[in-house]
């Protein structure tokens, strides 16, 4: 069986949502999805067949009434408005928030009832688990869709997303809960001790625990090399950067791709020495050590991936090496840099 496991972390579970997309596109049959926070909130969307929405339910929620920010202070947020205006609009928001000792959850609550339809969960051919912590005891609790009364599925994605932040609620029986993150941030035992043996596990670099697991297992981490901003981004380009950064991230390790912060064809490690075959081993020795690697194909990607963000270069992209070392070699702001000298003298047509 074939699980997925999501981690906590706010805003920048949208990058869990391009991720998803690239599993479909390879046709990879996620078994079971457990999940933390806003991974389980995504989890469940994925559980109940919806995982295809993900990136429009993503993009067309207005994230600023989630979170109990007003209209006025995200519009002012997306445009960078950096006035006067998104100041006293900001203290305003921070204000209400401490008056009402914390954020309101009625936006939390009509984001879960618009997009979880519980009869869909539990017929589900996918199995469901989150993680949330009972506050008076700090007991971790670990339940998978099965082990939820129905009329309580709702509340429990609830109290795994209970941020400090929020204004305490109890939530289930006469309990207050927090954040499953506060326990374990991505929960890949669930899965691993319940049979699995092959487990994904998508990262998003949320605060929180994160629980060992067995270094055996069949574990695979799908993480950003970027930065997917702060836990509660509410720039509506960011989340779409965040969406397209996690597609193409898991295109690259579910399809075994070359590139770091960018998305290569993947090429050999002799395509490598041959593209540096008539750069002088002195100057290689340079770009390896700038780039901490010993590896010849580690350090020409590392390059030219150095010269494209330079250039600011797209990286939503599956790019051709070749074609894009001719490409930069043709540009004309080429600054004279030990490593744009480098990039000349990449042999790329044999």
């Amino acid at each position: 069986m074939t699980g997925l496991a999501l981690e906590g972390g706010g805003t920048r579970g949208s990058y869990q949502a391009g991720a998803y997309i690239a599993f479909l596109e390879c046709h990879i049959k996620i078994d079971g999805v457990c999940g933390t926070s806003i991974g389980a909130l995504n989890g469940a969307i994925i559980a109940e067949n919806k995982g295809l929405e993900l990136p429009n339910i993503w993009r067309n929620h207005d994230m600023g009434k989630i979170f109990g920010f007003t209209e006025e202070y995200v519009e002012a947020l997306n445009k960078k408005n950096l006035s006067l205006q998104l100041f006293k609009s900001g203290f305003i928001n921070f204000l209400h928030i401490i008056t009402n000792k914390g954020i309101q959850l009625d936006g939390l609550k009509n984001l879960i009832d618009e997009e979880i339809d519980v009869d869909a969960l539990i017929n589900s051919d996918i199995d469901f688990g989150l993680v949330t912590v009972r506050l008076k005891d700090f007991k971790p609790i670990y339940l998978f869709k099965k082990d939820m009364p129905k009329d309580k599925i709702k509340d429990y994605l609830l109290a795994s997303s209970c941020l400090p932040i929020f204004k305490m609620e109890k939530l289930i029986d006469d309990n207050y809960y927090l954040d499953g993150g506060f326990y374990d941030i991505g929960p890949v035992n669930m899965l691993l001790e319940k049979g699995y043996d092959k487990v994904y596990l998508i990262k998003i670099h949320g605060v929180g625990i994160r629980r060992k697991y067995d270094e055996f297992a069949n574990v695979t981490v799908i993480e950003p090399k970027r930065n997917l901003g702060g836990v509660l981004d509410l720039n509506k380009k960011r989340i779409w950067e965040n969406i397209q950064m996690g597609y193409y991230d898991t295109l690259k390790v579910l399809k075994n791709l070359d590139g770091d912060e960018y998305v290569f064809k993947r090429k050999t490690d002799k395509y490598y020495e041959r593209l540096n075959k008539k750069v002088p081993e002195r100057e290689l020795r340079r770009i390896k050590n700038f780039f901490k690697t010993t590896n010849t194909k580690i350090a020409t990607i590392k390059a030219v991936e150095y010269i494209m963000k330079k250039e600011e270069i797209n990286y939503y992209d599956i790019y051709n090496m070749s074609k894009t070392i001719r490409k930069l070699k043709k540009l004309k702001n080429n600054k004279n840099h030990f490593i744009n000298e480098y990039l000349k003298k990449l042999r790329v047509f044999f």
